[in-house]
């Protein structure tokens, strides 16, 4: 698919059920009921399990298989299922049974929605754009915690949630694929510029080697390392609520933070569609301005670290540790979120190729998926939490330097690693050539 450009380009009246808003609004409603309950879980702790060894090495092979395969849905209701199973009877091998599945199908989710929410909206609304699909998605664990703290908020203890938490998310996951069957077809969707979304089919050959021109090239490779550390963080801030939180306040955690993720979209969003500074300008300055934020908040997390192992409480709301070690919680997932709303935004900046972008964000989102079986892996034993700081740090410093030399040349030059096939094509993208197109 490729998007061409009409001779108007003026405001156009469109259908609601085919505009652009509300395809991302399906996209994100069925991420809401799979992949969003599922964070819900895993906001928890270990998934809501009473400790976290076990639970962190099936996410650890779960994302592993997500990092090689892509496909569906159905998959994170058994993972949500196995969970309900252990807890209950302390079936171990369906756990990880599940956690497989669930990488090996879910894959595909994360292909289609890259394209989707990059090329779909008008340029000017992009940002905002992704901002409700981050909303949507992280609604999820609102609602989802909001349930989680319903149920549990009685259990002053550690340990694990209880089993009802399990079915109340079981019963939300299945309607996601009733939401997907709302999804227009790509020639139907109405775009308020008047930029149609063509069909491009391309041969199986045709997409391997476009796919190959995409994933080897130099901006994608340099790339790679940011994606890969993105969610890295994940498997210790999970690792340590389930070390020293209580149920209850696990489960107030469930509920609260991923409000930071919602908020951290939506500011890095209008943000980025601020008409009064220029693509360059605004790639740029988010890119410092977060790289800075999630390098000081691990300077942070190093002085929590340190005198939570001092102490080795076991926190309440009510304990006068929970302030200053929630504090940690929050501001992770915003600025993570607002990070990769950024990330996707520029990559919408590399493409107006639907095939070509859906080649990016499905390649990026396996290597992100590869850095989370890492770090998941390191803390599937009882290791030291000074490793997982380490690693990190180490790897976010390393990739800095690697994603600037594509930031800066967002807005600057344009990106011509492959251009469609023209036999295959209705009509060739057309995208900007000029700095000043860009700028």
């Amino acid at each position: 698919m490729s998007i061409a450009k009409d001779e108007e380009h003026v405001l156009r009246k469109v259908h609601w059920f085919r505009s652009t808003t509300f395809q991302v609004l399906v996209v994100g409603g069925v991420f809401f009921c799979a992949p969003g309950m599922y964070n819900a879980l895993s906001a928890l702790g270990a998934g809501g399990l009473a400790t976290p060894w076990y639970a962190n090495a099936t996410a650890a092979a779960g994302y592993d298989r997500s990092t090689h395969v892509s496909s569906g849905m159905y998959a994170l209701l058994r993972y949500a299922g196995s969970l309900y199973l252990n807890s209950k009877n302390g079936t171990q091998w369906f756990l990880m049974f599940g956690s497989i599945l669930s990488g090996i199908t879910d894959g595909l989710m994360y292909a289609v929605e890259g394209p989707i929410i990059t090329s779909y909206p008008e340029p000017d609304r992009r940002g905002r754009m992704l901002a409700l699909w981050v909303a949507l998605r992280n609604a999820a664990p609102v609602i989802g915690g909001a349930i989680i703290f319903g149920i549990n908020s009685s259990i002053n203890a550690s340990g694990a949630v209880s089993l009802n938490t399990y079915l109340a998310i079981i019963g939300i996951m299945c309607a996601g694929p009733f939401i997907a069957l709302l999804l227009s077809h790509p020639s139907q969707v109405q775009r308020k510029d008047g930029v149609a979304i063509v069909f491009r089919k391309t041969g199986w050959l045709l997409s391997l080697s476009e796919w190959w021109s995409v994933v080897a090239s130099k901006n994608m490779l340099l790339l790679c390392p940011l994606f890969f550390t993105s969610w890295f963080y994940g498997s210790y801030i999970g690792t340590l609520q389930t070390q020293y939180f209580n149920v209850r306040t696990r489960a107030l955690c469930a509920f609260v933070i991923p409000m930071g993720d919602i908020v951290g979209g939506f500011m890095v969003g209008y943000f980025l569609d601020n008409k009064r500074m220029s693509i360059k300008q605004k790639a740029r300055t988010s890119f410092a301005f977060l790289m800075t934020c999630n390098l000081a908040l691990w300077i942070w997390t190093a002085i929590i670290t340190k005198q939570l192992e001092d102490s080795k409480p076991i926190i309440d709301w009510t304990s006068p540790e929970f302030g200053r070690t929630f504090s940690l919680f929050l501001p992770f997932d915003l600025v993570t979120m607002a990070t990769q709303t950024s990330l996707f935004w520029i990559i919408g900046q590399m493409s107006n190729d639907f095939i070509v972008l859906s080649y990016m964000t499905g390649t990026l989102r396996g290597v992100e998926c590869a850095g989370q079986a890492v770090a998941y892996g390191i803390k599937s034993s009882d290791t030291t939490d000074w490793l997982s700081i380490g690693f990190n740090v180490g790897l976010f410093v390393l990739a800095i330097p690697f994603a600037w030399m594509v930031i800066r040349k967002i807005g600057v030059q344009s990106f011509k690693e492959i251009e469609p096939d023209a036999a295959s094509t209705d009509e060739k993208s057309e995208a900007p050539d000029s700095k000043e197109e860009l700028a």
